[in-house]
């Protein structure tokens, strides 16, 4: 074997022992915090094994299922069983394999769906990462039940009462650390996790928010702190509702800072919480807890995919506002703009002008030089026309070479003579045979105080045509 394949094989084994090694450590965790047998506040190992076959697919599924036997081996270890050792490894890798397909299914089908959506639906990943990671912990729960009844570790009557509390366990560690844990393993394995990031992931240069992080935790780990106390000594069902109340210093991470200081203060927190629910030991309001670490991580997520929304809204509306080309107003606009502007008019008495006009012999650039020209042309003449009248004036692309201004406070004299500047401003324009000179024909109205925009827009419109008729690059008012 060469030298390059030993190095690879040796980081590849690195790889998946360390792996093997944190799945058993989480394991370890779990078991500090169950409140019943085998069943912990929040299980650990459901988000490391989802993590793991989202990011490196069916690669994970013999150490995790190593990593499972493993410990099963232990449990029986700590109980002193006096079962035959093949028995023990027997029941063991039931227990391992009903843990490893239950997650193998749903991360791999999670891994192979994602994967073909446009980064801009961050919101339906995080809708579905919820339903997927629900529905997987779910299958997980009846798995390893079933294992445990095939192997006769429990019976019907302990089946029934913890299958739910075992799907909420899992659902809690499954939901709050996948993110965590797929940060993690993209280290480890060195994958690409673009997928995963919000669009708008704010810069790691701006560190002038960096010392409110600590500020942060602390707040969210005194209000568990506080809560937990307040629930072990006070023995109100109540009380417990309110560490849902940490999802406020929660949610001021989620819009502040990174998108992994969100995924490690969700991991952090649930630790926390985890460990002083063991050492209080407020078994009865355990669901309580755990949904509650639940609800706080679904709202995170979701606070993630905000800026994204609000990103992605204004796009929107920017291309419903500007003309994609010329980058002027769109028609829509001009006319929600002018409707406003004919408002003021009526209420105060000013004048209000409005000009069309379009460029001459467009087809003819069009057909003589290519419409790459012709696009040059509308854009040359809307810019000239922007740079020529005032900041309060409004140019807008019609359709096609046909163009409006809205000229607030200009009466129908006042509007011809800019009309004539406008005119006489248009540049001429490169094209392989020399310079070509914009012209255009100008109609003018004055916008009565009884007419609408689309009425003043078909006496301006019958005005264009009238300069068309009187042979083009002139002004007409009505």
């Amino acid at each position: 074997m060469s030298a390059p394949a030993i190095r690879q094989f040796s980081a590849s084994s690195f790889r998946y022992l360390a792996f093997i090694a944190l799945w058993v450590l989480v394991w370890w965790t779990a078991t500090l915090m169950e409140y019943q047998p085998f069943i912990s506040l929040w299980f650990p190992p459901a988000g490391l094994s989802l993590a793991a076959f989202i990011l490196i697919g069916t690669r994970a599924f013999l150490p995790i299922l190593m990593a499972a036997l493993i410990v099963g081996m232990w449990m029986y270890l700590q109980l002193g069983s006096a079962l035959p050792y093949m028995e023990q490894a027997y029941n063991s890798l039931m227990l391992a394999l009903a843990h490893t397909f239950a997650y193998g299914i749903g991360g791999l089908y999670f891994r192979q769906t994602v994967g073909k959506w446009d980064i801009q639906q961050l919101p339906q990943r995080i809708l579905y990462f919820l339903v997927v990671t629900m529905l997987t912990t779910l299958l997980a729960a009846w798995f390893g039940i079933g294992a445990f009844l095939f192997i006769d570790g429990m019976d019907w009557v302990q089946a029934s009462d913890s299958w739910i509390n075992w799907w909420v366990g899992d659902l809690a560690g499954a939901i709050v650390l996948t993110p965590f844990f797929i940060l993690v393993l993209s280290r480890l394995w060195d994958h690409d996790i673009s997928w995963l990031r919000p669009t708008n992931q704010r810069r790691a240069s701006d560190q002038r928010k960096r010392p409110m992080w600590s500020h942060k935790i602390t707040l969210m780990l005194i209000l568990v702190g506080l809560v937990i106390v307040a629930d072990h000594y006070y023995e109100h069902p109540a009380i417990a509702y309110f560490i849902l109340f940490i999802s406020i210093p929660q949610m001021w991470i989620v819009f502040t800072e990174r998108m992994e200081q969100t995924v490690f203060s969700l991991a952090l927190v649930s630790v926390v919480i985890a460990l002083w629910f063991g050492f209080y030991g407020i078994n009865e309001h355990a669901l309580t807890y755990q949904f509650a670490m639940c609800v706080v991580a679904a709202n995170a997520y979701f606070g993630l995919a905000v800026p994204t929304l609000l990103n992605h809204n204004r796009r929107l509306h920017h291309q419903t506002q500007i003309d994609a080309l010329t980058h002027v107003a769109t028609r829509a606009h001009f006319i929600e703009i002018a409707e406003t502007k004919l408002q003021g008019q009526r209420s105060n008495d000013f004048p209000l002008a409005l000009i069309v006009f379009d460029l001459d012999q467009f087809k003819n650039i069009n057909d003589t030089h290519g419409h790459l020209i012709g696009d040059q042309a509308l854009i040359m003449a809307a810019q000239s026309v922007r740079t020529h009248i005032r900041n309060c004036d409004l140019i807008a692309r019609f359709g096609g070479d046909e163009f409006l201004i809205l000229l607030p406070e200009q009466n129908l004299t006042q509007a011809t003579t800019t009309a004539e500047r406008l005119r006489h401003s248009l540049p001429a324009i490169p094209t392989p045979k020399g310079l070509v000179q914009i012209k255009a024909s100008f109609g003018i109205v004055e916008i009565q105080a009884h007419e609408s925009i689309n009425e003043a827009l078909q006496r301006a419109d019958q005005a264009l045509l009238e300069a068309k008729r009187k042979g083009r690059d002139q002004v007409v008012s009505s």
